[in-house]
């Protein structure tokens, strides 16, 4: 079983603890002294008070389909006045998650919540080069980026968490017509060289839908401008060790409210219910 599965399994076998607690109901006007523990005297019982007036909660904007992503699950996304992507957060991992720098319009620097931070080289207005430090001139990982317009289609890591000359990670990207993600294959090498490289792990997606999907930023653990991963929302994720069904709930804009995942192969276990808020 796959461990993201089996996070999911866990979460949703996870049963709710109810508790409650019995009391006495205690009527008006047979309250006892709490100094001397008689009851008051007659005719000095106060008048009751009456609550204060609550204000009508406040009701949200209606989401359109230039709403801002603000929440999916534990997924948290923080933005500027400037409607700029600044952080990144996880509701039941708060150790998770890293916060953007800009120059201009420009990220260029990624403050890691975990520790250490990383750096943006660009060609154009395109991210070509991050750089990721765990310490001053402490390098653990170097990815270069290769696009098709506005779609990434190769990431190319060298990680030195094992070897000091690095160990080679490649990944590639498949996309359809409407620039939705198909199939993503990794690569890695026992070693710094292609040559060494291990057959591919692919995951595919599939039977998309014609909404937009409001996912701000490709999911790598950093965050590229202006590059996304689907277009629309998917039907399906295939990881090669079953499939996990999605199912939406919309809002009137098309924008998704509510994401239901099911597990081919627990099919016997309920829905995992994701929800989306945005501003």
């Amino acid at each position: 079983m796959k461990p993201n599965q089996l996070l999911m399994l866990a979460g949703l076998s996870m049963s709710a603890l109810l508790f409650s607690c019995d009391r006495e109901d205690v009527l008006p006007g047979k309250l006892s002294n709490p100094s001397t523990g008689t009851p008051p005297p007659a005719g000095n019982t106060p008048p009751p008070t009456t609550p204060p007036a609550n204000d009508p909660p406040a009701t949200p904007p209606p989401v359109t389909s230039n709403s801002l992503l603000t929440e999916m699950g534990e997924r948290q996304f923080v933005y500027d006045t400037q409607n700029r992507l600044v952080e990144v957060k996880y509701s039941q991992q708060p150790a998770l998650g890293y916060n953007i720098v800009y120059d201009g319009n420009k990220p260029v620097r990624i403050n890691l919540k975990t520790g250490g931070w990383m750096l943006y080289t660009y060609n154009g207005d395109k991210v070509s080069e991050i750089v990721s430090y765990y310490g001053d001139n402490l390098v653990n990982y170097r990815y270069n980026l290769e696009y098709s317009g506005n779609l990434l289609v190769k990431k190319t890591s060298m990680s030195y968490a094992r070897y000091d000359e690095g160990q080679l990670h490649i990944e590639e990207f498949k996309y359809d017509a409407s620039g939705n993600m198909t199939e993503y294959a990794s690569r890695w090498s026992s070693s710094n060289r292609y040559e060494d490289l291990s057959s591919p792990s692919i995951i595919r997606w599939g039977n998309y839908d014609k909404q937009p999907n409001p996912m701000p930023y490709i999911e790598f653990g950093f965050y590229l401008p202006g590059i996304k991963w689907s277009t629309n929302n998917p039907g399906y994720r295939d990881t090669g060790g079953g499939k996990e069904f999605y199912t939406y709930v919309y809002h009137d804009s098309g924008m998704p409210q509510q994401r239901y995942t099911k597990l081919e192969a627990f099919p016997w276990v309920g829905a995992f219910i994701e929800k989306y808020s945005y501003q």
